[in-house]
């Protein structure tokens, strides 16, 4: 077990930390930390590095905001970043709370999808849910804003980058392909 979540409220608030951002990863959630940070929120303990993949919706007494991209994008983004700093590895085990997990392309995926689908299907009242491409819009900054009921928010919209992680769906290996055709019609609720 990576985090033990029995009185994770208690330890959260203990942490002091003010909001709460969970995503998959690949997703934009590190920069969205920072911009919260950069408003005065803190939104980063040692606790929550251990929760910012939590698969399950927890319940706790601040606001959290589930960001979330298309799942093939965010698939690619950690498989790149694997060799460097070990995401598709590391996400994998916080995806699962299990340090043992299995890991494989095909677990990720399950993972990626059963959170998706478990946070989606809460009913937990303080959860903002935001497609990272909605990052990029000046609406944005409205709708966090009234989330967080602050009107006077700096550092958004998403400052657009070219994504560093490129693919051609048609020239990727068969079986990645044949795995996401298993998983399109979750895959399909990602898309913005």
């Amino acid at each position: 077990m990576i985090q033990d979540l029995t009185n994770i409220n208690q330890i959260l608030k203990d942490e002091g930390l003010e909001i709460c951002v969970i995503s998959y990863g690949g997703s934009g959630s590190n920069e969205l930390t920072d911009i919260l940070e950069l408003n005065g929120y803190k939104c980063r303990t040692s606790t929550y590095h251990n929760i910012c993949h939590c698969s399950i919706p927890i319940e706790i007494d601040i606001p959290i905001i589930y960001i979330y991209r298309n799942m093939i994008d965010a698939f690619f983004s950690q498989k790149r970043r694997e060799r460097k700093m070990g995401h598709w590895s590391i996400n994998q085990q916080k995806l699962s709370n299990n340090k043992n997990t299995k890991l494989s392309d095909r677990n990720f995926l399950n993972l990626m999808t059963n959170q998706f689908i478990s946070w989606k299907n809460s009913n937990l009242q303080n959860v903002l849910f935001l497609n990272y491409n909605e990052c990029f819009d000046e609406n944005i900054k409205t709708k966090i804003g009234n989330f967080l009921k602050n009107n006077n928010l700096i550092g958004f919209p998403f400052t657009y980058k070219e994504p560093k992680t490129k693919y051609n769906i048609n020239e990727i290996d068969p079986r990645l392909k044949k795995l996401f055709l298993e998983y399109q019609h979750i895959i399909d609720q990602t898309n913005y």
